[in-house]
């Protein structure tokens, strides 16, 4: 059943936009009542959350143990760009909460929870610790570099999303010039 109510939120958000998004609308367009709804969401922002660990499970899947023998800045490429790819039949709804997004208190904690969440699996899949200070200017960098990754994806069309792969390719780049300046990678 988790899976049908989060398909019905993710409908709406990607019929309506973010903003006009409610578990109201997506109880009435599923015809689930809203409080199996309230069994698996306490707010909006959960949905994001939980499309966004889904991402994670698909990439986390893909690189278990198949990015040890590369540096860190390929494995990190490789990474990212699967992240992408495994969005991709999400680009609308990703795109519409990115554009419409506003900063809610209710929403903030969690959803920036989950952003350094993911950047620190990202890392660990790419044989990097996050943890401490090193780890923290880690998940901050590739966090800051993944957001506005997200700004060239949302308009690249190509099949090879070439577009995101150069503006990645060159971000990670200039991330390791600074990280081999600070000593961190």
């Amino acid at each position: 059943m988790k899976k049908k109510v989060f398909k019905a939120c993710l409908a709406i958000i990607e019929k309506e936009g973010w903003t006009q998004f409610t578990f109201a609308k997506a109880s009435h367009a599923s015809g689930i009542p809203l409080s199996v709804f309230h069994k698996y969401y306490a707010k909006p922002a959960d949905v994001m959350v939980s499309l966004f660990q889904e991402i994670d499970a698909h990439v986390l899947k893909q690189f278990e143990l198949s990015t040890e023998t590369l540096p860190p800045k390929e494995a990190l490429f490789d990474i990212l760009m699967t992240r992408f790819d495994v969005a991709l039949p999400y680009k609308s709804v990703i795109k519409s909460y990115w554009q419409d997004w506003n900063l809610s208190p209710n929403d903030v904690p969690s959803l920036a929870c989950q952003g350094f969440s993911s950047m620190s699996w990202m890392l660990e899949a790419a044989g990097l610790s996050s943890r401490g200070l090193t780890g923290f200017l880690r998940v901050q960098g590739l966090m800051a570099l993944y957001v506005l990754t997200l700004r060239t994806w949302f308009s690249d069309e190509s099949p090879d999303l070439g577009k995101t792969m150069v503006f990645l390719d060159k971000g990670l780049s200039k991330m390791e010039r600074a990280a081999t300046f600070l000593q961190i990678f």
